[in-house]
């Protein structure tokens, strides 16, 4: 899909006006933010494309036409989906699923992957059928989540609950045997998913852990080992996280430190941990993030050696104009996509009409673009977008600069053409032979 030529009506957009300054960390005071976030984009985020134009024989092909045009972002630009507003209410078509499918490449359903709704069968049926379709269309697919303690949440269910408000003497057999069935049924099940978070804010929801195994501290509990190995067995090429909130939100620094001991703890029992997922619920004016206290959060998880996700971003609350929100989300974007060890950002829902707060970032509830709609576009379709053309050189040689991600090459000479398919996944050079 050529998602850049879907959205040029839109046009571009001046992204950053220089408002957002109620931080002592903000893009007004450091005016320099966004040549230091291109010039990390440009390092981590794009590679040397050599393609060379050979004959049927192997001999270099002067003067070839060369067009290369982007497919796909390697990237992972996403949304969380409302699973039954996209099975029963959306259509081919309308709204909803034009622009989830223009504008993103990953997805992860809100409520319907959680532990609770996974046991009733007409919730699991429905997880079924928006997983499929978004498999179906092309989505890298999140999972979330497998375990969330949260009791107030609607995510844990009855029996559990009633169990580990019991003093029944098999308490922690029964809760230890329920999370490892679950785990291996629901990852196992749904084995073909990008990633699972399989923790969820375990830093302040942890009884189910603390009851299987109470003398144990519980970010530093044996049952995460368990819980971890499990999902590897049945999921070996799904990626698994700890999600949590106040990583990049606040400055709650003891929640920050025992998450970090948690992600240590797992690493030092060589638990499959991969990546950690950032939620990124920006609930006020005074709780936006500049570039630099961004970054520096960002350097501080990377030093873990596990992939980072923004896995649940949104701006909503006290405070907040649409050009804040579209100034805040241009600084986050940036900032993500020039660190290296970030590999997806994902919005809590793109389209105020089915959001939890009634504020998405992209969408008001008419379908009218609000100001951040124009800088995603334009970040993510247009100055990250890679469309070039050119002709070979002397030695049959065209090179350019190109953005990762999934690419058609098309060599044209002599009223002959040739298209090849490629995948760009690493910033270092790359060579792309097209024999015409």
């Amino acid at each position: 899909m050529n998602r850049r030529a879907l959205l040029t009506s839109v046009g571009a957009a001046t992204f950053f006006s220089g408002c957002l300054d109620r931080r002592n960390d903000t893009p007004t005071d450091n005016p320099n933010w966004e040549q230091q976030a291109d010039r990390a984009i440009r390092a981590n985020r794009t590679t040397e494309l050599d393609i060379k134009v050979t004959n049927r024989f192997g001999i270099p092909v002067p003067g070839a036409a060369v067009t290369v045009e982007m497919t796909a972002h390697d990237f992972r630009f996403g949304t969380a989906v409302n699973a039954p507003h996209l099975v029963h209410e959306a259509e081919r078509g309308d709204p909803y699923r034009a622009h989830l499918s223009k504008l993103f490449n990953t997805a992860v359903l809100a409520v319907r992957h959680k532990w609770k709704p996974w046991e009733t069968p007409a919730d699991r049926e429905l997880a079924d059928h928006a997983t499929e379709w978004l498999l179906d269309n092309g989505f890298d697919v999140r999972g979330h989540t497998v375990l969330w303690q949260d009791l107030d949440s609607g995510a844990v269910p009855e029996d559990v609950v009633t169990k580990l408000e019991s003093d029944d003497p098999d308490r922690s057999d029964y809760l230890a045997e329920r999370t490892t069935n679950h785990i291996r049924d629901i990852v196992g099940h749904y084995a073909g998913l990008t990633d699972w978070d399989l923790l969820n804010e375990h830093v302040d929801n942890h009884s189910i852990t603390e009851a299987i195994a109470p003398n144990e501290p519980p970010q530093q509990s044996p049952p995460l080992i368990e819980w971890f190995e499990t999902a590897a067995a049945v999921a070996p090429d799904t990626d698994l996280y700890c999600n949590d909130y106040n990583l990049i939100v606040g400055d709650e620094e003891d929640h920050r430190e025992q998450f970090e001991t948690l992600i240590a703890y797992l690493q030092n029992a060589d638990a499959p941990i991969d990546g950690i997922g950032m939620q990124g619920h920006f609930g006020s004016l005074d709780a936006a993030i500049g570039p630099n206290e961004l970054r520096d959060l960002l350097d501080r998880y990377a030093a873990l050696g596990v992939d980072l996700q923004v896995t649940e971003y949104d701006t909503f609350g006290q405070g907040w104009t649409e050009q804040d929100e579209a100034d805040h989300l241009a600084v986050v974007l940036k900032t993500l996509f020039g660190h290296p060890a970030v590999v997806g950002f994902l919005m809590w829902g793109f389209w105020d009409g089915i959001h939890w707060q009634n504020n998405a970032p992209l969408f008001r509830e008419d379908w009218s673009t609000k100001p951040a709609y124009d800088v995603y576009v334009d970040l993510v379709f247009d100055e990250w977008w890679t469309h070039e053309t050119g002709r070979t050189g002397l030695d049959g040689n065209y090179s350019t600069r190109a953005f990762l991600g999934n690419y058609e090459i098309t060599a044209t000479w002599d009223g002959y053409s040739t298209t090849v398919t490629t995948s760009l996944t690493e910033p270092t050079a790359d060579t792309i032979v097209v024999r015409i």
